[in-house]
């Protein structure tokens, strides 16, 4: 498989949010790449959003950092997919206060690898000393998620959109949910450290809390 690569002045990659998607596009001919860098910058909207009593809007407040941008979706590839473009991106749309609710800290926030190929996936990492949360906004269908991983998936709802809870997709002590939306899926993957390991907590029963407190940033149009 060849993969194409773009750096530009630093380049940070996620190995195991990478690993995730790249079992969606591991038959690609050709896959661009587009690594970010992190920002600790915050939303001057943060302070008017609240987790808790958010309303669903398709007109989100974006973070304005410029490395927690989201890459161009116009390229060679993403033209002749036939795929939706991905709307949503966890990395700008998110503010810092619902991150910080659940126990992550948002001054760790960071782009993980994104991708723009034939298939796409917007993505953000956040994180503490216990677990990280890998985020994957993309244009795979759940019925593609359903048939990957056929057998270990489990449907679900979160707020009333359809979903699928995946144990261990690549690795031990990790738990996924991914979410429907209209270009395919948002993602949230919960994996514990060694420390988080420790203290008892369950992935599984964390990432639904998390998709439950994120799903209402993705926007009732998305």
């Amino acid at each position: 498989m060849r993969s194409k690569l773009r750096t530009g002045v630093c380049v940070k990659t996620r190995n195991s949010s990478l690993a995730r998607i790249i079992l969606f596009v591991s038959t690609l001919a050709t896959i661009s790449f587009v690594p970010a860098c992190s920002s600790t910058e915050n939303s001057p909207e943060e302070a008017a959003s609240d987790a808790l009593g958010v309303t669903t809007t398709s007109t989100p407040a974006t973070l304005t950092a410029s490395r927690l941008q989201p890459p161009s979706q116009d390229n060679d590839y993403t033209k002749t997919s036939g795929r939706p473009k991905v709307i949503f991106d966890p990395c700008t749309w998110i503010p810092d206060q619902p991150f910080a609710k659940l126990g992550l800290d948002p001054s760790a926030r960071e782009r993980g690898s994104d991708i723009v190929a034939e298939y796409t996936f917007l993505t953000c990492d956040v994180k503490n000393r216990d677990e990280s949360l890998q985020m994957d906004s993309g244009n795979v269908t759940l019925d593609e998620v359903r048939q990957k991983y056929a057998g270990r998936t489990q449907d679900t709802t979160i707020n009333g959109r359809k979903a699928i809870l995946t144990s261990e997709k690549t690795g031990d002590n990790e738990c996924s949910v991914d979410i429907e939306t209209k270009a395919g899926y948002f993602g949230l993957t919960d994996i514990l450290s060694t420390q988080g390991i420790g203290t008892g907590i369950k992935p599984c029963d964390r990432v639904t809390e998390m998709a439950e407190t994120l799903e209402p940033y993705i926007g009732k149009d998305n």
